[in-house]
């Protein structure tokens, strides 16, 4: 089995952690949502860097 899904959940939870950590201000308004909406923001950014190849 690949390690990729152990470390897209990983980095997925990295990055969700340093939203709620890091931007205070995202937190307060959609607190449980924050993180997600970052990561959802990275893999975006991450799948329009891949189509532009």
């Amino acid at each position: 089995m690949p390690r990729f899904p152990n470390r897209a959940i990983a980095a997925g939870a990295i990055l969700a952690m340093i939203s709620d950590t890091m931007i205070p201000e995202a937190f307060e308004q959609t607190h449980d949502f924050a993180g997600l909406i970052t990561v959802l923001g990275f893999l975006a950014a991450f799948v329009l860097s891949k189509l532009g190849e």
